[in-house]
């Protein structure tokens, strides 16, 4: 091997690490915050056990990493769940995918255990257009599944921005995960 090769060896693997070592910094800037949200859940089962109920969620979301926002950040969320006849202060956990630039959505995906023992399943995203303004970022439709996969109900949850922004914002923190 040359000088000029051991040269561009040593000069490329230098490279390397110093961009290894970059994107680990960057990689490990992850973010978290708190976020609540209520509304109601029409059920779809029997005649006799259909309505409207309250559906409330309040969850504690962690994301690896801020540069996810520029395609999709994935995160963790761990919190608990209320709906009316159903679920009493659940635990629940989940992941949330936040695109609202690439893909203009945040969809929510979490699963919690009913009061009847029995597993259920809440998948939902908002649409986040910039022609949907902030109704795209506060409105969160979705679907509640049983243990079959079946549509137990249908929800519509709002995020209340007079309520619940400033506990929002207060919550979100960036830093090393």
């Amino acid at each position: 091997m040359s000088l000029y090769q051991r040269v561009q060896s040593v000069l490329g693997t230098a490279r390397s690490r110093a961009s290894a070592r970059a994107r680990v910094t960057t990689d490990r800037l992850g973010f978290t915050f708190h976020e609540k949200m209520e509304g109601t859940v029409v059920r779809t089962g029997p005649a006799g056990d259909a309505g409207e109920r309250s559906f409330v969620f309040a969850f504690d979301v962690r994301a690896p990493s801020v540069l996810g926002f520029a395609t999709t950040a994935v995160g963790e969320m761990v919190g608990s769940v209320c709906i009316d006849g159903l679920a009493s202060d659940a635990p629940a956990r989940g992941r949330i995918e936040i695109s609202p630039l690439y893909r203009s959505t945040i969809r929510y995906a979490f699963d919690f255990t009913g009061d009847d023992g029995r597993s259920y399943r809440f998948d939902g995203a908002k649409t986040t257009t910039a022609r949907r303004h902030l109704v795209g970022w506060t409105t969160l439709p979705g679907k509640v599944f049983d243990a079959d996969g079946a549509v137990w109900g249908e929800a519509v949850l709002h995020f209340s921005l007079r309520r619940d922004l400033r506990a929002l914002l207060q919550s979100f923190r960036v830093g090393s995960r």
